[in-house]
């Protein structure tokens, strides 16, 4: 069981001691352990209840419960308090904005304890009306709700990618020529259909275990499989294909409809050029359509076809192509891995220079670095740098912008720095016009370098602030600064969509993986899928430059 595991349990267990009102001090002790159990370096499984105990802030019956969920895999007093708890609650407690205090009113004061409750009661202005409440967080109930609502049977990249290959596993069993097909082939940020293609000629259906696989017979017909696999809510579609017609279907099913829709010269559409042929591969498909091949990841509806005519494939940026990496935390902040560990690790992959980015002074949820604590990490990047060879870690920070657009240090200290990342952290909720003249006062300010993650929004977890984008990134244009495509697929932040408007203005793209231990280095083949939809070139992509000339940019000259 990992540290990320056992946190979960102690802090739903804090917070289930709050709402019902049982030890207070108890509650705030498992609450604060969470964060020091999600940055052990060691798993707290392997430890020895002598060595638990020996954790600061970690008392005998906080170490006792850690020994007791390694052993059993839960925690009896979390068992007993969720017995109480009505099934609705914990839904509520994913809604955005509502801390324990709050869902204890709306459950022992106004008798809500689920979702659809909740709504009514909003919609009904009767949350707008309670004490301790308002209109404004009423309206932010709602908006959390729609966005869950609409966030519903959706997986991430990264989970939709392991889930497709290990349905496509078992259905290998059954039918070995079977392919994957649809948004996980397209790189798409979230996903909620997993689609695959048997290659499968005669008669007859598919079948499949039906222990794991969960059809809807309804929806199914005797070519295609509709239905679930396993406990995942995600929805499963299986087609079954002749292979004389494998390519062509393969490749509707690998584009968008708006890619499909595409004129050629002789006004045929690209799919109707694919419905009355027969194919080889899909070059072919392409190419007696009067263009070059174009990846998976671009069939998107959105200027692929022009843009193959100006550009080559193999243009595009690629893991390979990555030279460096300039966002990323150590035991500075609030990373898992030393300096030292996490540039060793960057080096062993054959990158050429790691940027640190630790977070400053304001950040102090995230042990953010004092002025003092930023020259002692510059005396260590100076001292590993002596013994480098081919290899060097930038000194950089990821400054938070402050809530009137400033950031977070004097200009000595920011002047220290190879590089700032500016970003938001804390002000979420500002209007559009806020937002905006926030992000601009950063982007104006000389010590930017990198705008990072832009919008703060979380896939399927938290919508971005809204702001100008086109008012942004021109001001980046003019002061030359670096647009962060934040690789986490968590985050994919700024949305590859804008991509394609930065560089019509010439900002680059930083792929940057805002690594917090050494494997969430590789969150950048994210990055670079993503990326590669939006037509990133490999000369437009920061972390694509040796360290010499990524200086220069940095030097703004």
């Amino acid at each position: 069981m990992s540290n990320s595991d056992i946190a979960d349990i102690i802090q739903l267990t804090g917070k289930l001691l709050d709402l019902h009102d049982r030890d207070e001090m108890r509650s705030k002790v498992y609450i604060s352990s969470v964060f020091t159990l999600e940055r052990l370096d060691t798993p707290i499984a392997e430890m020895s209840p002598k060595e638990v105990g020996l954790i600061r802030g970690f008392g005998k019956v906080l170490s006792a419960n850690i020994e007791e969920i390694v052993k059993t895999g839960t925690l009896k007093e979390l068992n007993d308090l969720i017995e109480i708890t009505p099934e609705g609650i914990f839904d509520i407690f994913k809604v955005k904005g509502l801390g324990v205090k709050k869902i204890k009113t709306l459950w022992k004061e106004l008798g809500i304890d689920n979702i659809n409750d909740l709504k009514i009661a909003c919609e009904n202005h009767k949350i707008a009306n309670a004490k301790g409440f308002g209109q404004k967080t009423q309206d932010a109930i709602l908006e959390s709700l729609a966005f869950m609502q609409e966030q519903m049977g959706k997986l991430r990249m990264n989970k939709a990618a392991e889930l497709s290959i290990d349905i496509l596993q078992k259905i290998k069993t059954s039918y070995e020529n079977a392919h994957e097909i649809g948004q996980v082939v397209r790189k798409s940020e979230t996903v909620d259909l997993l689609q695959f293609l048997v290659v499968k000629d005669g008669f007859g259906g598919l079948k499949f275990d039906a222990g794991l696989f969960h059809q809807d017979m309804k929806t199914s017909s005797p070519s295609v499989w509709r239905g679930l696999y396993g406990d995942f809510a995600v929805a499963i579609e299986i087609e079954k294909v002749s292979s004389r017609d494998f390519v062509v279907k393969n490749l509707i099913k690998n584009s968008d409809e708006e890619h499909l829709k595409y004129q050629n010269n002789e006004g045929v559409t690209f799919l109707n050029h694919l419905t009355k042929n027969t194919f080889s591969d899909e070059s072919e498909a392409y190419s007696s359509f009067g263009f070059s091949y174009i990846i998976p990841e671009m069939r998107e509806g959105r200027e692929e076809f022009e843009w193959i005519q100006t550009h080559k494939n193999e243009d595009l940026v690629t893991w390979e192509k990555l030279k460096g990496t300039v966002h990323n935390h150590s035991t500075y902040s609030d990373g898992s891995h030393t300096l030292k560990e996490m540039a060793d690790y960057c080096k062993g992959l054959g990158l050429k220079y790691f940027g640190i980015a630790d977070h400053s002074q304001t950040a102090s949820y995230a042990s953010g670095l004092w002025p003092e604590t930023v020259a002692k990490q510059h005396q260590e990047i100076d001292s590993l740098n002596a013994v480098y060879t081919d290899f060097a870690i930038l000194k950089g920070i990821e400054s938070d912008i402050l809530i009137n657009g400033d950031l977070d240090y004097e200009k000595d200290v920011l002047a220290s720095f190879d590089y700032v990342v500016a970003s938001v952290h804390a002000v979420l909720n500002m209007d559009k016009e806020k937002a905006t003249r926030r992000l601009l006062k950063a982007v104006e300010n000389p010590y930017t370098s990198i705008l990072g993650h832009p919008s703060g929004r979380l896939l399927l977890s938290r919508k971005g602030y809204p702001f100008d984008y086109k008012m942004i990134i021109d001001a980046c244009a003019a002061n030359k600064v670096v647009m962060e495509l934040n690789a986490s697929p968590y985050r994919l932040d700024i949305d590859w969509r804008w991509i394609d408007y930065c560089l019509s203005k010439g900002v680059m793209i930083s792929i940057n993986p805002d690594a917090h231990e050494t494997k969430g280095i590789h969150d950048m083949h994210y990055g670079v899928a993503v990326a590669r939809k939006a037509g990133l070139t490999t000369d437009m992509t920061l972390n694509c430059l040796s360290k010499e000339e990524i200086m220069k940019v940095f030097s703004k000259k």
